[in-house]
């Protein structure tokens, strides 16, 4: 914690510490040690006029509210709040006494605690860091974490203002796109993208917002439980708390949620109604987890006996796993092409094992694409890389073969949470510096083209049952074939027939009428031909 310190008007100085509160009469250079408070974290000191000095105790925990002296801090009188970390203490100018506390709000008192009034509405579970009253009554609040909230009504309700919110620890969308909702440690940040306001949608320590398909929020806290609402973070309905911690969460479908909790990582499958837990263990290092969407893969960051990352294509039910390259990595830590190919992100460790790792599908050998503490990674729907680093964000259009910053305000001070892309939007959640958003430049897809050559790309995933996407790429405005042949080289099927302008694409193939077997696939354009094969395993 930090020092605080308050003069009063014979020049004695008062320090707050974490072992309790000094006071100097020689400025500083003899300090003497109140009784009172030996071991006990002093948050805040505040002297009026008349040398009554009054301390707030705790700091991360361990607070027992509100205390007072009229005697240079010989004698304390406990004034109440007990139990309460007090971080922040300011008079009005009617001397009604307000206490800014860690989760709780703020209280005040006109009668020396002899009855106190909590008040919370905009700042709940907000760190009343700092406390500040004008003479016209309006009351400011500095978070630590989440900015500046403003009371013209006496501390009745609060509306934040000025400075963003700082430490977010990851984002996500309403499926309209207009609602940014990001975790942080004094709950649920909304942001309408139309109004460009942000609310607090209340909760406290939240770890991770996940919305479902449908449209449902979650939130995730580190010990408060799981909670849903259905209207965009107005209300929120309790669902879960049978564990101890968690760190991450994903809604993957409309009933199907991952919970990546301590001990060990739980699956839901009825929206939260029951769940069941598994053997792989959760820890706020290895609890990262990635939907692909097209193969219905979900993969885990997690530990049994090693740290590997487990993956499952039927909701949990079975597990295959691969050793992971590194013990340690971000919640936000891994990512999938449209290659199927994943990478990974270690966050902390020995320094020869920082960096980005890139998996090849069938997922046999890690490849270190880059060395550097690496905390997010993203990729986008050209497979540009996106990473989060030390020295800021950067990208690759080639696979992680080569780099460029792209983004490194205050990237001595801050790194980025989390990653996310909307209609060419970068969005950068930071652990100091709030939530940015960078524009993807469109000349990216314009060079892209130009370094465009034929490419026909094995199909994923195989083996299918029974779809699969093939992606291929052209370099120039032409007609484009994929045909399908048996193993005997019969044409089966013409999946792909028509003009495509030069760029990137994917086409699906439904096999549902063919039988099991081996299968090839031709890409057919200009003077240009390729055959790869794949697997049809009902």
């Amino acid at each position: 914690m930090s020092l605080v310190f308050a003069t009063d008007s014979n020049n004695t100085v008062y320090c707050g510490t974490h072992l309790g509160l000094f006071k100097t009469t020689d400025n500083g250079n003899n300090w003497f040690q109140s009784n009172s408070f030996q071991d006990t974290a002093i948050s805040s000191i505040l002297i009026d006029a008349a040398n009554n000095i009054f301390v707030g105790t705790g700091y991360y925990d361990n607070g027992n509210g509100v205390y007072y002296s009229s005697d240079g801090g010989n004698n304390w009188i406990h004034l109440g709040l007990e139990g309460k970390v007090v971080l922040s203490l300011a008079f009005d100018s009617n001397r009604t006494l307000y206490a800014g506390t860690k989760q709780d709000g703020l209280f005040k008192t006109a009668n020396m605690g002899q009855t106190w009034i909590q008040h919370q509405s905009g700042i709940e579970g907000v760190e009343v860091f700092r406390l500040k009253i004008n003479s016209q009554g309006h009351i400011l609040v500095g978070s630590e974490n989440e900015g500046v909230y403003s009371s013209t009504d006496g501390g009745e309700t609060f509306t934040q203002i000025g400075l963003p919110i700082s430490h977010i620890q990851n984002i996500d969308f309403s499926p309209d796109k207009n609602f940014i909702f990001a975790s942080t440690p004094s709950g649920v940040q909304r942001y309408n993208r139309t109004t460009e306001i942000w609310e607090n949608k209340g909760l406290s320590e939240v770890e991770a917002v996940s919305v479902s398909p449908s449209g449902e929020l979650y939130a995730a806290t580190f010990t408060d439980g799981i909670y849903r609402s259905s209207n965009n973070g107005d209300s929120w309905e309790f669902i879960s708390n049978d564990v101890i911690e968690r760190y991450n969460f994903k809604a993957i479908t409309d009933s199907i949620l991952i919970d990546a909790a301590y001990p060990n990582l739980r699956i839901s499958t009825n929206a939260g109604s029951s769940w069941n837990t598994t053997s792989i263990r959760s820890s706020p290092f290895r609890s990262a987890i990635l939907y692909e969407k097209n193969t219905e893969t979900i993969f885990i960051h997690g530990f049994l006996n090693q740290s590997k990352i487990f993956y499952t294509s039927n909701y949990g039910q079975s597990f295959s796993e691969i050793l992971a390259p590194t013990s340690i990595s971000s919640k936000n830590g891994l990512a999938i092409n449209s290659l199927n190919d994943l990478f990974y992100s270690s966050t902390q460790g020995d320094n020869q094992f920082y960096g980005i790792y890139h998996l090849n599908y069938p997922y046999q050998n890690w490849i270190k694409l880059y060395s550097g503490i690496t905390y997010s990674i993203k990729i986008d729907y050209d497979n540009i890389i996106y990473a989060s680093v030390n020295n800021g964000v950067i990208s690759s259009e080639d696979n992680g073969n080569n780099w460029e910053i792209i983004f490194n305000e205050n990237a001595s001070r801050a790194f980025a949470q989390d990653l996310n892309i909307d209609d060419n939007i970068l969005f950068i959640a930071t652990n100091s510096y709030g939530l940015y958003e960078l524009q993807i430049p469109t000349n990216i897809m314009e060079e892209n083209n130009l370094l465009l050559s034929y490419q026909l790309y094995q199909n994923y995933p195989n083996p299918f049952n029974p779809f699969t996407k093939i992606k291929f790429s052209v370099p120039k405005s032409e007609i484009v074939q994929i045909k399908v042949y048996d193993i005997l080289g019969k044409e089966i099927k013409t999946i792909l027939k028509e003009f495509k302008q030069a760029g990137n694409y994917e086409v699906e193939l439904d096999a549902s009428n063919l039988p099991s077997g081996i299968y090839f696939y031709r890409m057919i354009s200009g003077d240009y031909s390729e055959t790869k094969k794949m697997i049809l395993l009902r």
